[in-house]
């Protein structure tokens, strides 16, 4: 083992978890649930799909129109729609004022929004349906 590689395994961050976890008073029934960030468990969360599913034979024209223009000229090439798919307009708005909050006032700042979550419905408490 050398110099290095001795450092990296010392100071790496799996090891200073590991170090942690072994640490006297370390909670291990908090570690055992999965967590979408510190702090909050993943079975309280649900993810907000960025596209929503459409029947593509509702939009057959919309298919027909992207498959003449992606074949060009080219007569004897064949395109197959597999999935339609519309943007889910709470992810772009969640999005749109996440990264809007994020920048702040420095412009020249850009961010990518991987993933968003909304909290489940809890059970016992009243929805704004009802």
């Amino acid at each position: 083992m050398g110099f290095r590689s001795w450092l990296r395994e010392r100071f790496s961050r799996s090891a200073q978890r590991k170090h942690r976890a072994k640490a006297p008073g370390a909670t291990r029934a908090h570690e055992s649930r999965p967590e979408i960030a510190p702090g909050f468990p993943l079975d309280e969360w649900e993810e907000v799909p960025a596209y929503l599913p459409v029947d593509p034979a509702e939009h057959l024209p919309a298919c027909i129109i992207a498959s003449a223009i992606a074949a060009g000229a080219q007569e004897e090439s064949k395109l197959v729609v597999k999935r339609v798919s519309v943007a889910n307009p709470e992810h772009q708005r969640v999005a749109v004022i996440a990264t809007a909050l994020g920048a702040g006032a420095l412009e020249k700042s850009s961010f990518a929004v991987k993933r968003i979550y909304k909290q489940k419905d809890m059970e016992g408490t009243q929805s704004d349906a009802a």
